[in-house]
């Protein structure tokens, strides 16, 4: 049976204000209160609720910002494009937001820890509420500090409550792998005295037993992965990519925790793909399927998912209020899946909403919104002044994640091994129907037989599943394929508006030149159109356009004529939406192995305050 959390009442709760510490810690329902702060306190715009969903996207073959010059924007937008400058406030806000909240979390560990009932539970044979508390903030805590690695590398490592800022500001930044050794430590210690989700109220909505597991195997792979060092002698160098020593052991214990919560059984990804998403959008959560852990949001106060990031609706008399999707994937994105990838379209949805709720065709360079949230999805919609607060929950775990970086590692330390074909074969029966599990499970898996061909697979099969969640930036980044990657997307893009305007380029045959749509009624709602378009599984030369449907330019718009020379070239998005690393003045010198400079700089306020303790590299 499935079994839905919802997180109105948990929220809810007041932390305590007004007594002290002794009082607090001596009651589990004051320490629970305290504990909500901590939850609230993530859940804004300047973390999860907004920053950390999309806002501090880098561009990637999945999610993708377009960007038409090499002039720097003043709101930071340039982050997509790997050109980040440290006065930013999106920077500065999010690093002070997340300190912010760590801060919290040492509070209340300490605390805790000094308290007379944490003596009497700790020695109780477990899991007590008190012991599954302690364990939970310190996995809230390793996953902030996890989130501050990997957006700026080296960081400020407190364990303990800063008591006063002058002692937070006389640090300086400690080594990213030794944060995350001290992070796996400290959860493998806790994890043993932690409530599994279906034991807890509010269930996945609060760290549980199996998130701390799949979070040790996470820590571990991003230990044992690579990662943008700064050359220590040159402020002006990007720097080099490194992979840490010894990575065999953190592969070996994500291995073992990763393991741990497939073999426990405690989740399956038994709803279909959209009905996950579905539930997500309607504020149910179930405890026992994909879901492993999501930061509980408020309707009408937090969130910006099926807002900012979800699909386009323009505000009219209708219940569902407006949304402006401002995540978007590149367009060759929705080009790489399988036709009968059921993920494929819930995931792009090609087209916006009217004021009346009819289709729009929504299909570019950078486009698409991203379906799996959708204020369209809600039962009981919001209303029609309703904007950008959705209450929608922000996923941080899945157990698809969890299969395929266990498929992964496994297939690192001992190539395709059985049990990590089964894992990958786990999310691919979800992605397709029955009818063609043989063909597109069980023979495409049964083929990848080298531990490159594997592990390309899983490259690929993390695209498909988690587009628009906003996770393909951190996996190229700790593969070392994200320089790769974006050199192959910048003349893949190139060589569409070349095939498309008629030029040969070899081992192309056919792109996307057009796209046919029409307005169709809508079988479900008389009143409303929806579009039938074509040119999506079908494309290429030779398709000509269908009576009574509409042509959209796709890739035959790549190629533009420049007014001033009169030549033809490559349109301005592709050309500068990777500047940081490769554009249209240095492409001819830029190699797929340099490094690319995905990390953040840090804020300028961040510097000034730390009194030259902390300086940036990577040529920021």
């Amino acid at each position: 049976m499935l079994s839905f959390a919802s997180c109105d009442d948990f929220l809810d709760v007041n932390p305590p204000s007004g007594f002290t510490p002794e009082y607090v810690f001596s009651s589990e329902n004051e320490i629970k209160s305290f504990m909500t702060q901590i939850y609230s306190a993530m859940t804004g715009d300047g973390l999860y609720g907004n920053n950390l969903a999309n806002g501090l996207d880098t561009n990637t073959d999945v999610e993708f910002k377009s960007l038409s010059n090499n002039t720097v924007a003043s709101g930071g937008n340039d982050i997509a494009c790997f050109d980040a400058r440290p006065y930013w406030s999106i920077l500065n806000d999010t690093w002070n937001n997340m300190y912010s909240v760590i801060n919290y979390t040492n509070d209340f560990l300490q605390e805790l820890e000094s308290s007379d009932l944490y003596s009497e539970e700790i020695a109780k044979e477990g899991p007590t509420e008190v012991q599954q508390m302690y364990g939970e903030v310190k996995a809230l805590r390793a996953m902030l500090y996890l989130d501050l690695v990997r957006t700026w590398g080296d960081v400020v490592f407190v364990t303990e409550p800063s008591v006063s800022t002058d002692d937070f500001f006389a640090l300086g930044v400690v080594d990213r792998n030794e944060i995350l050794e001290y992070l796996i430590d400290d959860l493998i210690a806790v994890e043993p005295m932690m409530k599994y989700a279906a034991d807890l109220d509010y269930g996945v909505e609060r760290a549980s037993r199996e998130y701390c597991q799949a979070l040790i195997g996470q820590l571990a792979l991003y230990r044992g992965g690579w990662t943008l060092r700064p050359d220590k002698d040159s402020q002006t160098n990007i720097g080099y990519m490194e992979r840490g020593d010894n990575f065999e052991h953190y592969y070996d214990i994500a291995i073992t925790y990763l393991g741990k919560v497939i073999k426990e059984n405690k989740h399956d990804l038994g709803l279909s793909f959209e009905k996950l998403w579905y539930n997500e959008c309607n504020w149910n959560t179930a405890n026992n399927d994909d879901i492993l852990f999501a930061i509980p949001m408020l309707k009408g106060t937090t969130s910006r998912y099926g807002y900012n990031i979800g699909v386009t609706i323009d505000g009219g008399k209708h219940a569902y209020g407006s949304a402006k999707n401002y995540c978007q994937f590149n367009a060759t994105y929705l080009y790489s899946f399988d036709k009968d990838d059921l993920r494929r379209d819930i995931t792009c949805v090609p087209y916006k909403y009217d004021k009346d709720l009819n289709q729009v065709i929504d299909m570019g360079f950078s486009a698409n919104g991203v379906g799996k949230w959708s204020k369209l999805k809600m039962e009981s919609p919001l209303g029609a002044s309703s904007g950008s607060n959705t209450g929608i929950n922000s996923v941080r775990m899945r157990f698809a994640d969890v299969l395929l970086m266990y498929a992964e590692a496994v297939n690192e330390r001992f190539g395709p091994r059985d049990d990590a074909k089964e894992a990958l074969k786990r999310v691919r029966r979800r992605a397709f129907e029955p009818s063609l599990w043989a063909n597109k499970v069980e023979s495409y898996v049964e083929s990848l037989n080298s531990e490159e061909e594997f592990f390309r697979a899983i490259m690929n099969e993390r695209k498909w599943e988690f587009g628009g969640e906003s996770i393909r930036k951190y996996d190229l980044a700790r593969w070392n394929k994200y320089n790769e990657v974006i050199y192959n997307l910048y003349y893949e893009m190139i060589n569409w508006g070349l095939v498309a305007t008629g030029t040969y380029v070899p081992g192309i045959e056919k792109v996307p030149e057009r796209i046919f749509y029409k307005a169709i009624p809508d079988p479900e709602h008389p009143d409303r159109t929806i579009l039938d378009i074509i040119g999506i599984d079908e494309y290429g030369a030779g398709t000509g356009k269908p009576e009574g449907y509409t042509t959209l330019n796709y890739a035959c718009d790549w190629r533009v004529l420049d007014q001033e020379t009169q030549q033809w070239k490559t349109m301005d998005g592709i050309s500068w939406s990777f500047r940081g690393f490769i554009n249209v003045g240095n492409d001819k010198t830029v190699r797929p192995t340099d490094p690319l400079r995905y990390l953040c700089p840090y804020p300028s306020k961040v510097i000034t305050d730390h009194r030259g303790l902390i300086r940036n590299y990577y040529g920021y």
